[in-house]
């Protein structure tokens, strides 16, 4: 899975609706669709993380299933 941390990733993410996990602390404490973000936080769903303390990693969205 590939984190995004830079601003044109976030910029990316929004642009082509990837599904966003959000962990912290490795627990996932949200996930969605980047919805807008700043120098400070980004918005995923309806909830503000805050980029410093978390990681926003993209991955299939939950309803997804992957075959092998």
């Amino acid at each position: 899975m590939e984190t995004v941390q830079y601003d044109i990733e976030l910029d990316n993410a929004i642009l082509f609706g990837q599904f966003i996990m959000v962990m912290k602390e490795g627990r996932i404490v949200g996930g969605g669709m980047i919805d807008t973000w700043n120098e400070n936080e980004v918005k995923v769903g309806d909830k503000w993380y805050l980029r410093k303390t978390c990681t926003f990693i993209v991955s299939p969205a939950p309803q997804t299933a992957i075959y092998y």
